[in-house]
């Protein structure tokens, strides 16, 4: 019985590690489409203070210093530019691993906001890449072999090996 639960259960791993790849592409796809938003805002954030004389680290000096109403006024721009630097940063992590092991960075760093918004999104298909199959072959013997090992390691505590027919 110990057995083809663990062979369920590694069936289950398989299935569900087998989408790790496809849900990282969607999860850098919306990651990208978030970088180029906030790009074009804080550009435009950019050109207006440059109008003014200012470059982005000195018009973030001068905001730091700011009161009342400018302080609201540079909250927004100076969320919107630590926003940025860290899905840029965020995302070339990704973009530099390779593909069999981007699943696993993500799993790692992964951004909340973006992951919940991709999980609702998200359908989970059969996988036709060599990674897909990677990653269903690595959930197979994770979600079939600990089950096997601790089953074992119980039956062998209560006398399994000893059943006389």
């Amino acid at each position: 019985m110990g057995r083809l639960l663990a062979f369920i259960l590694g069936v289950a791993g398989a299935v569900l590690a087998s989408q790790g790849p496809g849900f990282t592409l969607q999860y850098m796809q919306n990651l990208e489409g978030r970088v180029d938003e906030l790009t074009a805002i804080v550009e435009s954030h950019d050109q207006e203070i440059g109008k003014y004389g200012y470059s982005r680290s000195e018009a973030l000096v001068e905001c730091a210093a700011a009161t009342d109403l400018l302080e609201a006024m540079c909250a927004n721009y100076r969320m919107a530019v630590e926003r940025l630097d860290y899905l840029t940063a965020h995302l070339a992590e990704l973009e530099a691993a390779t593909d069999y092991v981007r699943p696993l960075i993500l799993a790692r760093t992964y951004d909340r906001d973006i992951a919940m918004s991709v999980r609702e999104q998200f359908e989970p298909a059969v996988p036709a890449t060599i990674d897909g199959a990677i990653y269903a072959a690595g959930g197979f013997v994770v979600a079939w072999g600990l089950p096997l090992m601790l089953f074992s390691i119980i039956g062998g505590m209560f006398g399994g090996a000893r059943r006389r027919a």
